[in-house]
Formats: C-alpha cells, sequence, structure tokens
C-alpha cells in the first residue's frame, strides 16, 4: 500500500470581498504537493489551462465554491470559459476540486451556455457530482467529471462555461469546497446575485476533453 506523507498546514479564510460583488478566495500558508495518477481523459484535448504537466495546477490560491448554507456566509458558483477549436461531444472535465474542510464533501460540475456577455448562460445536460474531494492545500491531485453518458455536443468556435456549484438547498448545500486555479479568466455568481465574469491571478484550472 502507497504511504501518503502530509505536512502540517495552515488554512486563511478571506474575510472581505475582492470587490463589492467579487468572490472569496482560499489561501494556504503552507502546503505538501503530491503527485497522484487522476483518472484518464477520454478524447481529444478541447480547452486546458492546467500547463505543461497533467496534474500542474496552483495549490495556494482558488475561489471558494460553497452553498448558501455553508460557513462562508453566501452561496458562491464559479465558471471556467472553454472554447473549442472544433465541435466534439464532452467526455471529461479534469480541475483542481478540493474540500475546505467544513460542510459537506461534495461539488457539482456543470456545462453552461454564455451568456452572450462573456459569463454563463444557461445550463446544458445534467450536472456531475462528485463527492469525497481532497482536502485544500493537500495534494495537486486532479478530480474528473465524466459527462459521457449524456452525450453533449460542443460546437466549434462557441464559448461554455464548466460550472462549479453546489444545491441551493437541502443536503449538500452547507459545502465549502475550493477550485484552485492559475492566472486567467473566470465568472463568478455570488449570493445568487447573477453571473459575472472577470480576470484575476487565479482563474479556475481546468481541462475539457471531447470526442
Amino acid at each position: 500500500m502507497k504511504k501518503l506523507f502530509v505536512c502540517m498546514f495552515v488554512l486563511t479564510l478571506a474575510t472581505t470581498l475582492l470587490a463589492a460583488d467579487k468572490p472569496l478566495v482560499a489561501h494556504t500558508d503552507r502546503i505538501i504537493v503530491g503527485h497522484q495518477k487522476a483518472e484518464p481523459d477520454i478524447g481529444v484535448t478541447l480547452c486546458n489551462n492546467l500547463g505543461p504537466a497533467s496534474n500542474e495546477y496552483n495549490v495556494t490560491n482558488g475561489f471558494f465554491v460553497a452553498g448558501p448554507a455553508s460557513a462562508l456566509g453566501t452561496s458562491q458558483f464559479i465558471g471556467a470559459p472553454c472554447t473549442p477549436a472544433a465541435t466534439h461531444t464532452l467526455t471529461t472535465v479534469k480541475a483542481g476540486w478540493q474540500w475546505y474542510g467544513d460542510g459537506a464533501n461534495e461539488i457539482q460540475i456543470c456545462l453552461y451556455s454564455d451568456n452572450g456577455s462573456n459569463a454563463p448562460g444557461t445550463q446544458i445536460g445534467k450536472c456531475v457530482t462528485k463527492k469525497n474531494l481532497p482536502t485544500f492545500g493537500t495534494t495537486n491531485t486532479l478530480v474528473t467529471a465524466n459527462f459521457t453518458k449524456q452525450g453533449l455536443s460542443l460546437t466549434g468556435g462557441t464559448q461554455y462555461w464548466i460550472v462549479a456549484l453546489t444545491p441551493s438547498s437541502g443536503t449538500g448545500d452547507d459545502a465549502l469546497d475550493v477550485w484552485d486555479g492559475r492566472a486567467g479568466y473566470y465568472g463568478y455568481n455570488v449570493g445568487g446575485g447573477g453571473w459575472g465574469s472577470a480576470e484575476f491571478d487565479a482563474t479556475p484550472a481546468v481541462k475539457v476533453s471531447g470526442q
């Protein structure tokens, strides 16, 4: 059995918004990076900002993905844009989704259209629920959401959004997760106020595949 070596790390919860309606971010002061094999991609790469290694991203910074009953005190949903060069059927989405250590250990990954103003619009297909996420700051293992059975077609040259959220009520509405990131563009919906978008130094890291 493989052993996992973990060092102590300190989590700090951001207590102020980046702007009046911008998302809260999560940071770690000390982290340990563990390379573990993630589930395989299915098909060809449609979008990818993970970097040169298949499981490389910044595990020290990321955006909270929070349910309305979470310790964050408000819901916060995060989206990453994806514009495939050619038409493909969505298969897998791989990203640095992690559990912050409070509430339900689960997250919902969804495909959205663009609203015409460079932000998420309408949900397409069904969300994929992922449970038992790795704890924030302990590893850079990627989590894979598999959409293959849904047969969702992505049109080449059209912008879509990969959205991470939680249930609006009931089981899982207290989840407090983190989507680790890299520099770039992202979408956000804080407190159910509607989708917006911005550029920041910790955009959600994600790899989208299709066939």
